[in-house]
């Protein structure tokens, strides 16, 4: 998911953020699993009630295994990151499970590159003095062009090379 927000500040200031596309949200996840307890427990209702007791602490292992699975899927799939032009910089806040990265590039420099990466996908960076860094990998192909055409035009308000700001000299 791609979001722009321009602040309403005499500066200018703009942000992009992108979000990682997650199909089900935390609370429809727990829903499902919820209703998986369910049906486990009512199957296994019966042969438990008929003595068959062994077959429980298989069910609830099962369900311990498969609550596990969810979590770790849904911990996984869970990035965003925030482009924040603040000032003549670009701000980039990654956040991904467990960490966090935050770099500063200088906003006149910055150049936004579509790289043409594996099995037809595109990989958009951003670079400046030799260094790149890669944005929006978890993004799906059309939002990653999205995001390079979103960051190529807030950087170009801020680029001494955009056509308004271009001093000709006769």
């Amino acid at each position: 998911m791609l979001q722009v927000h321009a602040t309403e500040q005499p500066t200018g200031d703009m942000v992009i953020e992108t979000r990682s596309n997650l199909s089900m949200s935390l609370e429809g996840l727990t829903a499902v699993f919820c209703g998986i307890c369910v049906v486990t427990l009512l199957v296994v209702a019966w042969p438990v009630f008929m003595g068959l007791w062994p077959i429980l602490l298989a069910a609830l292992l099962h369900l311990a295994v498969v609550g596990w699975c969810f979590r770790a899927a849904w911990r996984g799939n869970w990035a965003r990151e925030r482009l924040l032009l603040k000032g003549d910089n670009l701000v980039v806040e990654q956040f991904r499970l467990g960490r966090q990265s935050k770099s500063d590039w200088p906003a006149a420099w910055t150049r936004v590159e579509l790289v043409p990466g594996r099995l037809g996908n595109k990989q958009v960076f951003i670079g400046c003095h030799g260094q790149r860094l890669e944005i929006g990998a978890f993004l799906p192909m059309h939002e990653r062009e999205e995001l390079a055409a979103a960051v190529r035009g807030m950087l170009n308000r801020r680029s001494p090379w955009s056509g308004s700001q271009i001093i000709r000299i006769p």
